[in-house]
């Protein structure tokens, strides 16, 4: 026993598992402890357009200006351009001001000063009322005015929740929040002027002044039951890395039995790509009776779903297949390793992400467009701008892969 803990082997083991542990928690832990929600971009449309309602948007503007805010607010001019805008995922939320809110907040402040001058004038004989002609006009415009309630001005929080199940949350809870707070802001400036003047309120009167702003919500791209609680495009994602990772070093090491003195010839390559392209096939089906079949995660389009995962598949063991190429078994870690970090990062909203690992992981990782496509095709339909540049990207990066296989050709050192 003493042998082998004083022998170099073992502390060069021990310092493997150090090394193992340090990378797995950086990419799992340190991701996840170091998630700061900044910046998350949502949508605010005016649709009423007056002095009251630009305040406030004023208000919150200021509130939310600096760099470190969690969310950017960004002006909207039509509602009619949030349905393409949460389409192409600009907007995590949105808040809509309705038409009506300047005329609701109005008629609030008129009942008030209704109610005020009733109180005041309740004691003053009709008589001396009658004889003061302002007097008179304004009691008589007090009666008119307080006789109908007013309306709660009304405030629309939309959530793009296919967008991001993390952030939907977030903004889920931060947007009522907000709005509430503004509504006690005006609510608490009215109970100051009620409690000045000794006014008591009816139940019915009371529940406008309480809550002079109606907040609703409202969910875009709605996440559908038995959907993982969002989580399926990144599970996806890992299955997809999965079999085409076990598929790329199956066939490498079946291939490599055959390659004359270790070298991969131009028909041997020919091989790996038509037999990876099966496999892939195989694997996104098997995906789909796994997922979709025995688990009922909801699938929108079968078609389009087998393609594209079937493509991912396929561009994922071409990434694989050139790193094994050119380094052999030893380039396994590499593609462990590059699972294990990203899967850190790509499951939450880049405006959440630490620059360290914004930049340094989610920036080059090609997993990060994977997972923003099977979004698209499972929750977001019509994304045709983002899926677009998703294929862009992906299949550039296969092209440069293949490149590299067929070059992997040319290495004239035998394979061990």
């Amino acid at each position: 026993m003493w042998k082998i803990i004083s022998s170099k082997m073992f502390w060069l083991y021990a310092v493997a598992v150090f090394a193992v542990l340090a990378i797995f928690s950086f990419a799992q832990i340190g991701a996840r402890n170091s998630v700061e929600l900044k910046q998350l971009p949502i949508a605010v449309v005016n649709t009423s357009g007056n002095q009251q309602s630009k305040k406030i948007i004023s208000q919150l503007e200021d509130k939310f200006s600096d760099s470190d805010a969690q969310l950017k607010l960004i002006n909207v001019k039509k509602e009619s351009s949030l349905k393409q805008g949460f389409t192409d995922k600009k907007y995590y939320g949105a808040l809509v001001i309705d038409k009506d809110f300047d005329k609701s907040l109005t008629s609030q402040q008129n009942y008030l000063k209704g109610l005020v001058i009733q109180a005041k004038t309740k004691d003053v004989p009709e008589q001396a009322i009658a004889a003061n002609a302002q007097l008179k006009t304004q009691v008589q415009a007090a009666k008119t005015i307080t006789q109908t309630l007013p309306t709660q001005a009304k405030i629309r929080v939309i959530t793009n929740q296919g967008m991001n199940a993390q952030a939907s949350t977030v903004v889920t809870t931060a947007l009522p929040k907000i709005t509430n707070a503004l509504s006690q802001g005006i609510s608490q400036k009215m109970q100051g002027v009620l409690k000045e003047n000794n006014i008591t309120l009816s139940t019915t009167q009371w529940q406008v002044i309480n809550a002079p702003i109606k907040v609703t919500t409202q969910t875009k791209n709605k996440l559908p039951n038995k959907s993982v609680s969002g989580m399926a495009p990144m599970l996806l994602v890992v299955l997809s890395w999965l079999s085409s990772l076990i598929g790329s070093i199956l066939l490498w090491r079946e291939h490599k039995k055959h390659a004359e003195n270790g070298r991969f010839n131009l028909s041997t390559i020919n091989s790996q790509m038509i037999t990876g392209f099966v496999i892939s096939i195989v694997a996104s089906l098997s995906i789909y009776f796994f997922a979709h079949v025995l688990f009922d995660v909801p699938v929108p389009d079968t078609g389009s779903f087998l393609l594209i995962v079937t493509f991912n598949i396929f561009i994922f063991y071409l990434i694989q297949t050139c790193i094994l190429n050119w380094a052999g078994f030893a380039g396994w870690p590499v593609l462990i390793l590059v699972m294990l970090l990203s899967m850190g990062v790509i499951s939450y909203p880049k405006e959440m992400l630490s620059p360290l690992f914004l930049n340094g992981i989610y920036s080059w990782t090609p997993l990060r467009f994977t997972m923003d496509w099977f979004t698209n095709n499972l929750y977001i339909h019509g994304s045709s701008v983002t899926s677009t540049t998703d294929f862009t990207v992906l299949i550039s990066i296969g092209a440069v892969a293949l490149v590299l296989i067929y070059l992997s050709s040319l290495l004239k050192r035998k394979e061990k």
